[in-house]
C-alpha cells in the first residue's frame, strides 16, 4: 500500500528486512520501554513509518501509556484469549517489485496451456510484456516457484520444462486441526500460519495459557542456529548487550536451545572455543547468525554438555573454577504439607531433601552458580529456617532482601521469627 498524499509516499506496510522490523518490535511494542524520543539512530519520520507499519499489523492489540510526558506504545493482549498470534502478520509483510509482480502473472498465463522449456518460456513472456528479459531471470524465477510448488520441471528430451502444478487437494478437518495447534503450540508456528491462510482456514479449537507471542519475531534465529546444530558447524554471530546495547560478534559452536520453564525465554546454548567454555546467550538478543566451517569436536561437546547439565540450575554455567552448594533448612508440617515435599522433589532437579527432625528438612543441591537459584529459595520465604552456601554473595542478598521486605511491611525480627 503507497501513500501518495500527506508527506507519505515513502511509506509502505511491506519490509525487505525481517530483522528490521523484529528490533522495532520487540523494543517499543513487546517490551514497552521505550518512546519516540528514544528512537535516535534515523529520520523521526523513519519510526513514524515503522510506527504505522507495526501498528498495521497489530490492530486491535494496541494501546498507549504516558510516562514522563511521552507516549509509550505497547502491544497488549490475554494470551490465553488469543487463538491465532497477530505477529505473524510481520512474516508475511516482504516486499515486491514491479518486475516481481509482471513476471509472475506473465509466467502463470504463458504456461497454461502446455509445458515450454526456458528458451520458449522467455520468448513468450517478451512478446507479451514488450520487454527484453534474459533467460536466466526468468529461470530463477521458475525455479523460484518449483521450490513453492506453484510450478513442476520435468525433463522432456534433452531439456527440462516447466508447466503448472496440479491443484492441491484441500487438508481435511483433522489436518487442519492439527496445522491449528501447530500454529499455537510449537517453533516455527508461522508456518502453520501461512498453510492456514492458503487453505482459507483460522485456528478456532485451541487457546494456550502458557502462549509466548513474541517468539515468532525470534524464530528467523532459531531456524540458523537449528541449522547449525543439525549440521554440526560453528556460527558468527551478533549479540547485543543488555546493559550497553552494543552489538558484539561472536564464533561459537551452537549445541543446544533452551527454554524456560518459567518465563518462556528461549537460549541458544553454545561452545567458545576462544574461552573454552559454555555459554547460553539469549535469542531475543542475537542479531544476526551466519553458518560457518563443520565442527568436528560437536558431538564430543555435546556428550560433554549433557554430562555439565545437572548442575546448571538455570542458564549459567558460572563464571569461576569452583561449584556453589546450597544448604537450605526448611519448616514443612509433615502431617499438612506434603505437597511441599513433592514440589522439592518435582522442581529441585535432583537435590537431596534430608529428614533432620520432625518438620524439619535440609534441602542441599551443588550448582555451578547458585545467583540462577536465588527466585526459586525465594517463594519458600515464611518456612526458610536457615539458608547457607558456599557463595556468600547469594546467601547475605537473601537476607538483606528479607530484612528489606520486613522494614517495608513494619515487621520487627521478633516478629518475624514468630
Amino acid at each position: 500500500m503507497e501513500g501518495s498524499n500527506n508527506g507519505m509516499a515513502d511509506f509502505s506496510e511491506l519490509v525487505k528486512r525481517f530483522d528490521k522490523i523484529r528490533d522495532y518490535m520487540h523494543d517499543f511494542y513487546v517490551y514497552g520501554f521505550k518512546s519516540r524520543l528514544d528512537f535516535t539512530k534515523k529520520s523521526p519520520r523513519t519510526y513514524d513509518n515503522e510506527r504505522r507499519r507495526i501498528e498495521s499489523y497489530l490492530s486491535g492489540h494496541m494501546q498507549w501509556d504516558y510516562r514522563n510526558g511521552a507516549k509509550i506504545s505497547f502491544v497488549s493482549l490475554d494470551c490465553a484469549q488469543v487463538l491465532n498470534n497477530p505477529l505473524y502478520a510481520a512474516w508475511k509483510s516482504k516486499s515486491f517489485t514491479a518486475n516481481d509482480i509482471m513476471l509472475h502473472f506473465f509466467l502463470l498465463d504463458s504456461l497454461c496451456e502446455s509445458p515450454l522449456t526456458i528458451e520458449e518460456l522467455t520468448q513468450e513472456v517478451c512478446t507479451r510484456c514488450e520487454l527484453v528479459l534474459d533467460s536466466q531471470t526468468i529461470r530463477n524465477k521458475c525455479d523460484e516457484y518449483v521450490r513453492l510448488g506453484m510450478l513442476e520441471k520435468k525433463k522432456q528430451g534433452r531439456a527440462y520444462v516447466y508447466r503448472i502444478s496440479t491443484e492441491p487437494a484441500l487438508l481435511p478437518q483433522e489436518l487442519i486441526n492439527a496445522v491449528s495447534f501447530f500454529q499455537g503450540a510449537a517453533p516455527f508456528g508461522e508456518i502453520g500460519s501461512f498453510i492456514l491462510d492458503n487453505e482459507k482456514a483460522a485456528n478456532t479449537v485451541f487457546s494456550f495459557k502458557h502462549y509466548y507471542l513474541a517468539h515468532t519475531l525470534e524464530d528467523g534465529i532459531l531456524l540458523e542456529l537449528l541449522t547449525a546444530i543439525r549440521q554440526s558447524r560453528s556460527v558468527t554471530f551478533k549479540n547485543q548487550s543488555s546493559k550497553s546495547e552494543q552489538i558484539f560478534a561472536f564464533e561459537a559452536i551452537p549445541l543446544k536451545i533452551f527454554v524456560s520453564a518459567t518465563t518462556g525465554r528461549r537460549y541458544a546454548c553454545m561452545y567458545s572455543p576462544t574461552s573454552r567454555r559454555f555459554f547460553n546467550y539469549r535469542l531475543d538478543a542475537i542479531k544476526a547468525v551466519t553458518l560457518g566451517e563443520a565442527a568436528d569436536c560437536a558431538p564430543q561437546l555435546r556428550e560433554q554438555l549433557d554430562k555439565n547439565l545437572d548442575m546448571v540450575w538455570g542458564v549459567s554455567f558460572g563464571g569461576k573454577a569452583r561449584s556453589d552448594i546450597i544448604r537450605m533448612t526448611l519448616y514443612i508440617n509433615e502431617k499438612s504439607e506434603h505437597y511441599i515435599i513433592d514440589r522439592i522433589a518435582r522442581e529441585g532437579q535432583g537435590g537431596s531433601l534430608t529428614r533432620l527432625k520432625k518438620n524439619t528438612f535440609l534441602f542441599t543441591k551443588e550448582v555451578f552458580d547458585s545467583n540462577d537459584m536465588s527466585p526459586w529459595i525465594k517463594t519458600f520465604t515464611g518456612r526458610i529456617i536457615a539458608l547457607e552456601g558456599s557463595n556468600q554473595a547469594v546467601v547475605n542478598r537473601f537476607y538483606r532482601d528479607i530484612s528489606a521486605l520486613a522494614q517495608l511491611y513494619g515487621i520487627q525480627a521478633g516478629e518475624a521469627d514468630s
